[in-house]
């Protein structure tokens, strides 16, 4: 048996003492580590099955865009030392998937060697093989794609490309590491799978498809380790100028469109050449990932925070309840390192339970967490392991964080000299309070007014102390609450406000806007308008950044542009509308001049008067007039989709005549999409659920511990009131109003900080993300059921405390002070 020395046994009997409040300050411990080692492990997991999976499947290092180029410079690429080098063909085709309504998708066909596996971004089929030997007509298809359209391998789809449509058989369910998360564009980074999808096709097919015999017009590139990549990339080059490329761009590169005309008349062909990590789809999940790791960090902050407080009131309280055995122990001979180490002892257990239960639920969140994020992108590799780094540094935070907050009342029960412990404390001077000076007439309230506000005014670090909980749960409540706002904000600003069309159907490439008309006069067609859409560049002096414009009718009655106001505007002749976040990054305000410039081509470029700011749901873009647009573009009569409305649902004849249009790709419904991005945003609600259920547990935790001390520090004070008459109901009544008080303090201090903190949480989760901006959106009555929520939680909180005062024996809590 382990024998047990007298501190040891003292500290035991401390803690059963105050059992319910050790237990609530180590679960907010525990609910802090839980957040941390939940979240940041799930980051860890997630990145570590992202790298598994690029590395499994030997994604490029690098990848090379060019007009077309032909196979045998792809195998001289391939023999530079440490390089591997896998050509590929990428074009848009239709596909027709012979469902009613006659059903067309856009598509990017994406070849793979036809008799061998790629060496470089291999794939990873999920079900069915890879293609069959001897060039047959079968395609491999992501896995949601293939399950959004409820094709397996076996199946058959049709594939249509200047007017020839050819039969292809699915032959397995694949997944590629450069098409992880799929987006048509980087102006599009959000697509559902119903209008646009990704299919890999044997190389001699897409070169039958694309009639480019023995050409690829994407190199992928991977580099062996220690090689020098950027000696490579030179040897790459120079191979490529061989072939006729005298240009080199990337992502960050701005050509001028007068650059671009000399090349055109000079002959000159360009590569784009792109590293992993401007890579689209690795760079979306990046931000993604990089948004999660900030969260794993701010909530757990705030939680440990507060259990830093609540250690601090405990302790603060133990250690003025117990002046006399401090001052006998003292006198008994225990040195002053020894009293300290005794209530640090007190802490430090707490830390350590709550940091040890905390990592235990941090773990199975991360698991949870990380197996769910993973299914909604069918991750091939999924690595769930014990984050022992994570784990360590969150059971070493959950424990030092409560062993600092107790130092400052553990020094004052070291520093205490046996006769001044023993004597009970010089009661404070009588004076009036701030609040009675600011309000004279409090004196003449009833007793149940006045001596809360006393109270409360008396004592002003113990109000800021419950005051500061009651706002740490006020913001984490409002925070959580925020984003089902924003949600609610987007999808209603985008779905009611914006857009008002049934449909929008996607012409192939730059297609007639005669198309709107042939459409507007079909049966069952109540309207449509056709839109002109082309990537640019908007510049103001040094800053610019990249997006698409778009051309709609000034007089649209299927599209509204919302300015930050929330009013309505439209577009003019007189000059662009700006979205926010495009004003906002160049420092653009109404009135001034910015410079556009396309992305491709050579004609376009212009300076133009910004004549209005829009906020759009995901960024949005540029807006112009279609005639503008079209003048500018130098497309005449252009047009790159039609917004249509319905009488109604549409049939499904209708909707085969649409898609038997010479021009049509696909159409993309807006009820479809809405569907899409309800199911989107499922794992947001199931985070925001967690939130709020941690948001209670910690300011149910936070104010009971204040409470419960508040009751315990004043038993002799209220013992007193019940002598000489008080009823337990007035008792109540005078709590009650004391704690509703600081909690008002709370709320007011806690809305604005739930706000900023939601704030930064939107912009941190869209850093970095081409053409995404969100700002909080909080609705009135989010700060309603926050405040409402935060009262609720003061009111419950104070019940066992209430009862614990109306139970209290009058004479032993009389008969001595120190008791």
């Amino acid at each position: 048996m382990v024998a047990i020395n007298n501190l040891q046994r003292k500290l035991l009997r401390d803690m059963g003492g105050s059992k319910a409040q050790f237990g609530a300050v180590a679960a907010v411990i525990a609910l802090g580590i839980a957040a941390f080692v939940g979240v940041y492990a799930s980051y860890q997991n997630l990145h570590v099955s992202y790298e598994y999976t690029y590395d499994v499947l030997s994604m490029g290092d690098y990848f090379i865009t060019v007009d077309y180029l032909p196979e045998r410079a792809v195998r001289e690429m391939d023999s530079v030392p440490g390089v591997q080098a896998e050509g590929q063909l990428v074009g848009n085709v239709k596909l027709d998937l012979d469902t009613e309504g006659g059903q067309r998708v856009e598509a990017r066909v994406v070849s793979l060697p036809s008799d061998t596996r790629p060496l470089v971004s291999d794939v990873k089929i999920e079900s069915g093989a890879y293609f069959s030997p001897g060039n047959k007509r079968e395609v491999l298809l992501p896995p949601a794609f293939a399950e959004y359209h409820n094709l397996e391998p076996g199946d058959s789809l049709t594939i249509e490309h200047d007017a020839r449509k050819t039969s292809y058989r699915v032959a397995g369910i694949a997944i590629h590491p450069e098409y992880l998360w799929v987006s048509k564009s980087a102006e599009e980074p959000i697509g559902t799978a119903k209008t646009f999808g990704v299919i890999f096709m044997p190389q001699q097919r897409a070169e039958d498809t694309f009639g480019m015999p023995g050409m690829v017009n994407q190199v992928g590139l991977a580099f062996d380790d220690g090689v020098a990549v950027d000696e490579a990339v030179e040897q790459v080059k120079r191979i490529l100028t061989r072939y006729g490329i005298k240009r080199f761009t990337s992502k960050d590169d701005q050509v001028s469109v007068g650059a671009r005309k000399i090349d055109i008349v000079q002959g000159v062909r360009t590569a784009y050449m792109v590293p992993r990590e401007d890579q689209l789809s690795y760079d979306i999940l990046k931000a993604d990932l990089d948004g999660l790791q900030d969260m794993a960090f701010l909530f757990p902050v705030l939680f440990l925070s507060m259990a830093a407080l609540a250690i601090y009131i405990l302790l603060g309280r133990l250690v003025e309840s117990q002046r006399v055995q401090i001052g006998l122990m003292r006198a008994l001979g225990y040195t002053k390192a020894q009293v300290l180490g005794h209530f640090v002892d007190f802490a430090l257990v707490m830390g350590l339970l709550g940091s040890v239960g905390g990592a235990l639920l941090g773990f199975l969140m991360a698991s949870a967490l990380t197996s769910y994020y993973a299914e909604i992108l069918h991750l091939p590799y999924i690595q769930v392991t014990a984050q022992w780094g994570v784990t360590a540094v969150g059971v070493g935070v959950g424990t030092v964080v409560p062993v600092l907050a107790s130092i400052v009342p553990c020094w004052a029960s070291a520093r205490m000299q046996p006769a001044e412990a023993m004597r009970p404390p010089a009661p404070p001077a009588g004076h009036r309070t701030f609040i009675e000076i600011l309000l004279p007439f409090i004196p003449r309230l009833h007793s149940t007014f006045k001596l809360p506000l006393r109270n409360m005014f008396r004592q002003p670090r113990r109000t800021l102390f419950m005051a500061t909980g009651v706002m740490s749960a006020t913001a984490l409540i409002l925070v959580s609450l925020s984003m089902l706002d924003m949600v609610e904000d987007m999808t209603g600003t985008l779905f009611e406000q914006t857009q008002h069309y049934d449909a929008r159907v996607i012409l192939q490439g730059t297609g007639s806007e005669s198309t709107a008309t042939h459409i507007a006069h079909m049966d069952g067609v109540e309207a449509a308008e056709a839109l002109l859409d082309q990537p640019y560049r908007v510049k103001l002096g040094e800053e610019s950044q990249s997006t698409s414009i778009r051309g709609i009718e000034p007089d649209s009655t299927m599209y509204s542009l919302i300015t930050p106001d929330g009013d309505t505007t439209t577009v003019s002749d007189e000059g662009v509308v700006l979205p926010t976040f495009i004003s906002d990054k160049l420092g653009v305000e109404v009135g001034d001049t910015v410079y556009l410039e396309p992305l491709v081509g050579t004609v376009g470029e212009t300076e133009i008067t910004v004549v209005g700011l829009i906020n759009e749901p995901m960024g949005g873009r540029p807006y112009l007039p279609l005639d503008e647009a079209q003048k500018l573009f130098n497309l005449p009569g252009a047009a790159t989709s039609v917004f249509v409305q319905f009488y109604g649902e549409p049939s499904p004849e209708l909707l085969e005549r649409i898609y038997d249009l010479p021009e049509v790709a696909s159409i993309e419904q807006a009820s479809a999409f809405k569907e899409y991005m309800d199911e989107s945003m499922a794992a947001m609600y199931a985070f925001v659920g967690v939130m709020l259920a941690m948001s209670f547990g910690l300011g149910m935790a936070i104010v009971f511990n204040g409470v419960t001390v508040n009751v315990l520090e004043r038993r002799r004070e209220i013992a007193i009131m019940r002598a000489i008459g008080m009823s337990d109901r007035q008792l109540a009544s005078i709590i009650t109003m004391e704690n509703l008080g600081t909690a008002l303090i709370g709320i007011l201090l806690g809305l604005p900080l739930g706000y900023q903190i939601a704030n930064y949480i939107m912009e941190a989760s869209t850093e970095g993300m081409e053409g995404m901006s969100f700002t909080a959106v909080i609705y009135p009555r989010s700060y309603v059921i926050a405040a409402v929520c935060s009262v609720i939680i003061m009111l419950l909180s104070q019940l066992p405390a209430i009862k614990r005062m109306t139970t209290m024996s009058l004479p032993t809590v009389t008969k001595d002070w120190s008791e």
